[in-house]
């Protein structure tokens, strides 16, 4: 079967999130549901969940973590740290790469893992 995306029960708004990118908020069934839209998207930081594609959980934290404060960002962190979602070198290897070098969550995700691990 095919995902067919449900019709939004509000109009949405557009605005620009702590990275730069282009945020849209919509509200189905009674949810906000933040769509985030980026310029470029790199082969790995795209996965696949029950056949709908998606960011992997490190890109979604690098995205994240100007949005959140430093305690929230923490605990999404060592949670997914927890559940395998991401492992520490996997994430100090990505947030040290060129392209986010200008992603202000990058140094986020950075100073959250030396909270984090310590």
């Amino acid at each position: 079967t095919r995902w067919e995306a449900p019709v939004a029960d509000r109009c949405s708004r557009t605005e620009r999130d702590g990275n730069g990118d282009r945020i849209e908020r919509r509200w189905l069934g009674g949810q906000e549901v933040i769509i985030h839209h980026t310029a470029h998207l790199p082969p790995k930081d795209v996965t696949v969940v029950r056949g709908i594609p998606c960011t992997t959980a490190l890109r979604t934290m690098i995205d994240l973590a100007p949005e959140v404060d430093p305690a929230e960002l923490d605990r999404m962190v060592r949670s997914c740290l927890d559940r395998g979602l991401f492992s520490l070198s996997e994430a100090v290897a990505r947030i040290g790469e060129p392209d986010m070098f200008r992603r202000p969550g990058a140094g986020l995700l950075g100073d959250s893992l030396l909270r984090v691990i310590g």
